[in-house]
């Protein structure tokens, strides 16, 4: 992890976030954070200090189960949003977060100015919000889905950017299964005319299905 306080690289980073106007109406000091592929940004053990808001790469957000096996729980990019629930509890479960790779953050440290950020209309709009979509998807994820490839196209539909599953490897991990049985659900569903290959592991959902 390596904090960034350059103001030009902070101002570029801000002028490319869907969120800056909120941030510019929040006026609490910025900084951004960097993490390297595989760094975990979210653990148990750790003091949760920063709200953080990414602005360039991917992280994987999994739970660790008693028998030591990760459940995905969710996949984001850039604009997705982390430390929310920090502003509002102390409670620690087994939850990670982790850099799958180069990973630039826009970040607010939560320990110093909690109160103001609590107190500020803007951004409790943006957390109702943001807290909002993660509940629907992981509702609209797992509901009412027996089989494999219904939470294949469930995943494509809600939880992949275009509907477009880019990266089996990824994809499996989220869906609890092996790449290999992935692949080969995938090349059935396209021979059902329900997603199309557009590149090499990836696949989007049919025109008329969207």
């Amino acid at each position: 992890m390596k904090k960034i306080y350059n103001q030009n690289k902070i101002k570029k980073a801000l002028d490319q976030s869907v969120y800056k106007e909120m941030l510019d109406f929040i006026h609490v000091p910025l900084f951004l954070i960097e993490y390297e592929p595989g760094e975990i940004i979210v653990a148990p053990w750790q003091e949760q200090p920063y709200f953080q808001i990414v602005s360039r790469g991917n992280l994987s957000i999994y739970f660790i189960r008693d028998d030591g096996s990760r459940y995905s729980l969710s996949s984001g990019g850039e604009n997705y949003i982390i430390g929310e629930m920090n502003l509002f509890t102390q409670i620690r479960d087994n939850v990670y977060a982790e850099a799958l790779d180069n990973l630039l953050t826009i970040a607010i440290d939560s320990r110093l100015y909690r109160g103001q950020l609590l107190n500020n209309i803007h951004f409790l709009r943006l957390i109702a919000s943001v807290m909002a979509t993660k509940i629907t998807l992981i509702t609209n994820m797992d509901a009412s889905t027996s089989t494999l490839s219904e939470r294949i196209m469930n995943y494509m539909q809600f939880k992949c950017e275009g509907q477009t599953l880019r990266g089996l490897e990824k994809a499996a991990f989220a869906l609890h299964c092996s790449s290999r049985q992935l692949q080969r659900l995938l090349n059935e569903l396209e021979q059902q005319g329900m997603v199309k290959k557009i590149g090499k592991g990836s696949y989007q959902i049919c025109g008329t299905l969207q």
